[in-house]
């Protein structure tokens, strides 16, 4: 679909100001869509925002979504479609709506450029301008995959947020009570290693109200954590009772499970390497 049979010209963000909100402005205007924004300072323009637009998108923290998109759902025209942004999608509950609903997931935080960036879909309820979104979508460079439930995506989410950020912020606290001098694990650390403090950080250093509310409103976190953590103990299990065969085979084991991705996985691995070598170099 080219941009010309688009029929969504006019794009409500709601929440538009925040950085996800305005890295999305920016894209969207950038070929040639009209975008307004409202935020908690001009929440009067708000009824403005949803009359004049076509797709109405919901770009507010994850504890304040059900709250607005409660406050608005009632104004939403069966001609218009609506999207919420939100990392965390069963706190919408399963409920049947009279507009179309497309609910998205944008998998990258703000950047300069998104092209290459991978989005979620979740058709919620049917309606005409869905492949309008997934053309703008792709016009603006996204990665577009399409979700079959609200559910479905929090399970696969409690895998690529809930428990990478849950060992990012488990990694970060244990280096913490280690008490070492961190000007010398850096001095010490090869790429590889310090790639992991280095994304660790990134996690410590972005927005902690946004990772909470990720790990603790998944509901579906709860079991994948535990079950995190029983693994961890079974492999520690291992190491104090010096089993190297039961260790060596769960190497085995996970070889085999990745074995279409691996080699794959690997060489992504060798070129953030290279770079983390060269960043590594040009900053003594």
């Amino acid at each position: 679909m080219s941009l010309k049979t688009i029929m969504i010209k006019n794009i409500g963000i709601i929440g538009g100001s925040g950085k996800i909100g305005t890295t999305f402005k920016k894209a969207f205007e950038n070929i040639g869509l009209n975008v307004l924004v409202t935020d908690h300072t001009t929440k009067d323009q708000e009824n403005d925002l949803i009359n004049k637009s076509e797709w109405i998108i919901l770009c507010v923290p994850i504890d304040k979504t059900l709250e607005v998109f409660n406050s608005i759902k009632n104004k939403i025209r069966k001609d218009q479609v609506f999207s919420d942004f939100t990392s965390v999608k069963s706190i919408l509950g399963n409920n049947t709506y009279d507009f179309e609903f497309i609910s998205c997931h944008p998998l990258f935080g703000p950047l300069n450029n998104i092209i290459g960036q991978n989005i979620v879909t979740i058709p919620v309820s049917d309606g005409s301008l869905y492949d309008n979104i997934k053309a703008i979508f792709n016009k603006i460079g996204l990665k577009v995959t399409e979700m079959k439930s609200l559910e479905e995506h929090d399970k696969y989410m409690s895998l690529i947020q809930g428990m990478t950020h849950f060992s990012h912020v488990c990694f970060t606290t244990a280096m913490k009570k280690l008490d070492l001098d961190i000007d010398k694990v850096m001095d010490i650390c090869s790429p590889i290693y310090q790639s992991n403090i280095s994304f660790s950080s990134r996690i410590t250093g972005g927005d902690e109200n946004l990772y909470t509310n990720i790990i603790m409103d998944n509901p579906t976190n709860i079991n994948v954590l535990q079950m995190y953590l029983d693994t961890s103990n079974k492999l520690l299990e291992m190491i104090k009772d010096k089993n190297y065969d039961d260790f060596k085979d769960n190497f085995k084991e996970n070889r085999e499970y990745l074995k279409n991705h691996i080699s794959n996985m690997i060489d992504q691995s060798n070129f953030l390497i290279d770079k983390m070598a060269e960043f590594k170099k040009g900053s003594k």
